[in-house]
């Protein structure tokens, strides 16, 4: 019988220490508009991923990707501003190594092919599916 008083209190129940826990993935969204934004970040949440921003212009996800260093961003090819969702992704690549996966509800197929030249991790249209989001992420996770 293990002696209690030798145990710490965050050791297993053979008086071992834990396993370091693995830190969730660090996503920064960057989306316009604001329901959409609640709604990825409630999703993203679920799938155990941390939110450390939200960004609705390519000036914002600038600074909280200097502050918060995320991995990954999940981008709006559409945002609103001088710059759209496909330039703030390779600012956003070249300045702080983040990863992106566009979002988008367009089909034009320029603005497609500029997206995918862009480098991106993956691509996931409006309206957003969890499934989908989640294969997206697990394959871009590990790259970071």
């Amino acid at each position: 019988m293990t002696n209690p008083i030798n145990r710490s209190p965050r050791a297993g129940a053979d008086g071992t220490a834990p396993a370091a826990a693995t830190p969730p993935v660090r996503v920064l969204v960057v989306e316009d508009e604001t329901i959409v934004a609640m709604y990825l970040t409630d999703m993203l949440e679920e799938l155990s991923y941390e939110v450390c921003g939200i960004a609705a212009n390519a000036a914002d996800a600038l600074k909280i990707a200097e502050r918060e260093r995320p991995a990954l961003a999940l981008v709006d090819i559409g945002l609103a501003g001088p710059q759209d969702g496909i330039e703030t992704a390779q600012a956003l690549r070249e300045r702080f190594a983040v990863g992106s996966i566009f979002m988008s509800g367009a089909s034009d197929p320029v603005l497609l092919e500029r997206a995918r030249a862009a480098g991106p991790h993956g691509f996931i249209q409006k309206p957003y599916d969890e499934r989908q989001l989640k294969t997206l992420l697990n394959n871009a996770a590990p790259q970071h």
